[in-house]
């Protein structure tokens, strides 16, 4: 499998301190830089009010859900919780996400 690279676009936001403040908590908590956490965040809410727009809403459970997806998919958790969020057997969650480590490594080495 050759993977590409893709061209990524920035935004620019500004949020008041204490929006900041908790985001840079939680972010820390997950492991994360603010800016990784804020974009996951970004990316739910936005898969979120694409369904919207699309006819298909969220209630609360649902975006919540949607959430725990986003994070889930970008490797956030442990594989039980994983596979509680995508409903995929705990086993494939970790060859999966083996998989995606070893695929990772793979790129970094071949662009040194």
């Amino acid at each position: 499998m050759n993977f590409q690279p893709v061209e990524r676009k920035q935004f620019a936001i500004a949020v008041s301190p204490k929006v900041f403040d908790a985001v840079g908590k939680r972010a820390r908590e997950q492991g994360l830089s603010p800016t990784a956490y804020a974009k996951l965040l970004f990316e739910a809410g936005f898969a979120a009010r694409v369904g919207q727009e699309r006819g298909l809403p969220a209630d609360d459970t649902e975006l919540d859900e949607q959430v725990r997806l986003v994070f889930a998919c970008a490797g956030q958790g442990d594989s039980k919780a994983i596979a509680r969020a995508t409903g995929v057997k705990p086993a494939l969650v970790e060859r999966i996400l083996d998989a995606w480590r070893r695929g990772a490594f793979s790129t970094k080495e071949k662009m040194r």
